[in-house]
């Protein structure tokens, strides 16, 4: 699958923006200032082109990714750099910053972080196509994780959708990023779902 028909990709989008900003409602309410979510930008990549796209692999951040899998199989990825990290950290905890003694809160808070995002993404895309879905427990990374299920899919998957958006909590130099990965058995599945939903409703 190299090409995907435009209106497909504008009702991905459309998807997600939904979920994304349910998930700016959590970011708000989890942390009491404004959260910015930027537009997803979506686009259609080859699996083996995956290792050139991202950037991440030899830097240090604070990861949280969860896959899913049902009607739709693959992983989302939620990225905050060092900085913001320990901003975020600070802000939910009121600890100054990390050491071995809160090392486990550390974790369990971005681990909640990412819980409660990715579920307001996901969740909200399943229930507007009316398709079911299954969590995979949220494992929390210092690098870019290498086991992600696309990798594990190589073998049957040639393509891969991919959803980027960036947000920032304001006056708190908190930045962040959200990859949303589908593999290629499920973009079918999601293709068919929008073409369903947008021939009944008109719009998603």
């Amino acid at each position: 699958m190299n090409d995907m028909p435009e209106l497909i990709l504008d009702g991905i989008q459309e998807l997600v923006n939904i979920g994304i900003g349910k998930s700016a409602g959590s970011l708000n309410s989890l942390t009491g200032h404004h959260v910015t979510l930027n537009i997803p930008v979506i686009s259609l990549n080859l699996v083996n082109k995956l290792t050139d796209i991202f950037s991440y692999q030899d830097a240090s951040y604070s990861i949280v990714s969860q896959d899913y899998s049902g009607a739709f199989e693959g992983t989302v990825i939620l990225i905050f750099p060092e900085k913001s990290s320990d901003s975020l950290f600070y802000l939910l905890t009121g600890e100054e910053k990390r050491t071995p003694m809160n090392d486990d809160l550390w974790k369990m808070t971005f681990v909640e972080i990412g819980n409660i995002i990715i579920n307001a993404i996901m969740g909200s895309i399943a229930n507007i196509l009316e398709k079911k879905i299954e969590f995979h427990l949220p494992v929390y990374h210092e690098k870019f994780p290498d086991n992600l299920l696309i990798f594990t899919q190589s073998d049957i998957s040639q393509s891969v959708i991919i959803a980027r958006t960036q947000f920032s909590v304001d006056e708190n130099e908190i930045f962040g990023e959200i990859l949303l990965l589908l593999a290629d058995p499920s973009i079918g599945v999601l293709t068919e779902a929008i073409n369903k939903k947008m021939g009944i409703c008109g719009e998603i």
